[in-house]
């Protein structure tokens, strides 16, 4: 059970013909900012598919997927594990935001 992330490169056609050779160095400062802040807060770079990547959050291995969908349901330490992971993946996604919107080699 785990929670799934997709984060894609806004108008990458359009961007590749302007940026060209440089569109490497784009695509890896993007990737960098995404993967450091993912791992940092709990989760896992799955996969990079040219424009976009799939991350992820597992939760614990003894968390059921209906604990996930009735939380109310499930003992309170599960609760908790439960919230941790779903805070730290929302986390994630608005500090790789603020960190893309920052980054003076996306901002030039």
């Amino acid at each position: 059970v785990a929670i799934f992330g997709f984060c894609d490169i806004r108008q990458f056609t359009d961007t590749t013909e302007v940026l060209q050779e440089g569109i490497m160095e784009f695509v890896n400062t993007i990737g960098k900012i995404v993967h450091m802040e993912t791992h940092l807060h709990g989760g896992s770079a799955n996969k990079n598919i040219g424009d976009a990547f799939l991350l992820v959050w597992k939760f614990p291995k003894d968390v059921t997927l209906e604990e996930v969908e009735h939380p109310e349901s499930a003992a309170p330490e599960k609760r908790a594990a439960i919230a941790k992971v779903a805070n730290n993946a929302l986390a994630a996604f608005i500090v790789i935001m603020a960190g893309l919107r920052r980054s003076a080699k996306l901002n030039t």
